[in-house]
């Protein structure tokens, strides 16, 4: 009997490249986000830093104020960049989660068609004894 080939095996091949691009796909986008959490992080630092600090003359304080004023609204901006990021994180998570389920459904196609590959070599194995012995036992 020929040696087992699933049929197809292009498709599990297929879903297994599509799985690695979107591990990939995930893995740059968490990275980024971690990387503009801790930027966040890095400014509302800063930011509570210039609040107790305290200026002696007026053009100081003015000085100051804008300039937490324009920290306020960096850190503003990062919180919605964050956000923005972690939603296609997750989106990215789900695209990913899909990926590994269409994998997971081809591998266990072809593990139910390697065990029926199996049965039936077996099967025609035990017919093929059958045979010999009842042509063994009519001669």
């Amino acid at each position: 009997m020929k040696s087992y080939k699933f049929k197809m095996d292009k498709v599990l091949e297929y879903r297994e490249n599509v799985e690695k691009v979107k591990v990939e796909d995930f893995a740059k986008i968490t990275h980024k986000l971690r990387t503009e959490e801790e930027h966040l992080k890095d400014l509302q630092e800063t930011l509570e830093e210039k609040k107790k600090v305290k200026q002696q003359d007026l053009y100081g304080m003015k000085m100051g104020f804008l300039y937490r004023e324009k920290l306020k609204a960096e850190v503003d901006r990062q919180v919605s960049k964050v956000k923005e990021i972690s939603v296609k994180a997750e989106a990215a998570q789900h695209v990913l989660i899909e990926a590994r389920k269409d994998r997971k459904i081809m591998e266990m196609l072809k593990e139910k068609d390697q065990e029926k590959y199996r049965l039936d070599l077996l099967n025609t194995e035990q017919k093929e004894l059958d045979d010999l012995s009842v042509m063994r036992f009519i001669k």
